[in-house]
Formats: structure tokens, sequence, C-alpha cells
């Protein structure tokens, strides 16, 4: 990674966000429903739809939510996970012509051509985030870390959820100095992503309505037009 991170150190690195941000749809919810589609398992489905319900209210805690969608991958081989996930991209693509949201797409090719690294970071995981970053030329993700034991995920995240302080804190990573952090760029689109966006000398918010309105405005950051 060094040696990427110094070759870096003038063109900077652009981080985005991915889902509602650089894609369209959220990731994670959509997986579930394709998974469920394609494994037949209605009590499984039923407790994870219950659990949902529960924990997506309104101000509810990203990170608890985060957490407890990572456990019902309790006991699933991570083999056929990934390869799902390799299948819920391949369907989402035909489905949705609009999968990627078209400006922040453009924003993204634009920073490949000026030579930036650019990293995705999410709290969506390795079997969905894999092959959108093989279809963008991504060599960089940056996502939640899922414990594996004996070829099976356990529920449990190996680091703390890539949310709020979590992107913050995998972004310090790269961001190496001063001048590295005012040429790079970052792309969220909630209220959790504004640390990650602060680290950067460019954040642009996606959409904006996600963040309060008066906040946005004391920011005074750019706001990128959602699709």
């Amino acid at each position: 990674m060094e040696a990427s991170l110094q070759s870096n150190k003038v063109a900077g690195f652009a981080f985005f966000d991915v889902d509602d941000a650089l894609i369209t749809l959220n990731s994670m919810l959509s997986f579930q429903d394709y998974w469920y589609k394609t494994h037949n398992d209605p009590a499984a489905e039923a407790a994870f739809r219950q659990a949902v319900a529960k924990h997506r209210q309104p101000n509810a805690c990203r990170v608890t939510l985060n957490r407890m969608y990572y456990q019902h991958f309790s006991g699933l081989l991570e083999a056929d996970v990934l390869d799902t996930g390799r299948r819920w991209f391949n369907h989402m693509r035909e489905l949705f012509p609009n999968f990627y949201n078209a400006p922040v797409l453009a924003e993204l090719r634009a920073h490949q051509a000026a030579g930036r690294e650019v990293v995705l970071v999410s709290g969506s995981f390795a079997g969905v985030l894999n092959p959108i970053a093989r279809d963008l030329g991504i060599d960089r993700v940056l996502a939640c870390s899922q414990e594996v034991k004996d070829g099976y995920y356990t529920g449990e995240l190996l680091t703390v959820p890539m949310i709020g302080v979590g992107k913050q804190k995998a972004l310090e990573s790269y961001l190496v100095d001063a001048t590295v952090a005012e040429a790079s760029y970052a792309y969220g689109d909630d209220v959790s992503d504004i640390p990650m966006l602060a680290l950067v000398g460019n954040p642009v918010v996606v959409g904006g309505g996600r963040i309060p309105p008066e906040q946005l405005s004391d920011l005074g950051w750019r706001v990128l037009p959602a699709a």
C-alpha cells in the first residue's frame, strides 16, 4: 500500500460512498431481497425483515443497524454469498439501466482520467462491492470486514462498521499528510458521512436530502444533484 499512497501524493484520492450515492439503491437491502428470492428460507427471511423494521426507526443508530444486518449472515457459506453477490450485480445491472448515479459516475470517471486513485468506502460488504469495483476498474474497497470460520460467516464483524467514525478512521490511513488531504475528494449522501467528508479538501454531498438544510448551508460544501 505504501507505494500506492506515495504515488498519489500530488493527485490525491477520490473516496466514494456507494449506497444511494454512487449507485441509486441500497445494496445491502437489495442483496437480501435477491438472496431470499434465490434461497427459499421463509423463517430466516421473516426474522430478518422483523429485525430491520424494528431497527429502522427515525433517528435510529446506523452503527447498531449495520451490526444487526450482518448478524443475519451467521451460518451462511462465504462462497455462496460471494457467488450470489456476483449474480445480484448482474441482475441489477440488467434490471436497472440507471443502476449507477450518472452525475456521480461522471465525476468518478473524471477522477480516474486525472490520475486520482478511486476508493469505494461503504458500510456494505465485499459480496456486492467487489463486482461494482471490478466493473468500474477500482482496486481499493473499504468495507465492513466479516468474520469467517471454516468457510462460514459467524455473523460478527472484525472491525467497527464502516459508518461515520469508521469511515473517518479508514480514510486517515490514506491521507498521510495535509498535502494529500487537500488534494483529495470525498463523496457522501448522509449526515453520517460528514466526518469522512470533513477530512478532505474537496468534500461533495450527493443529493443533500439526508443532511439538515441549515447544517448543509453552514458547511458550505458543494452539492451534487442525485440522478
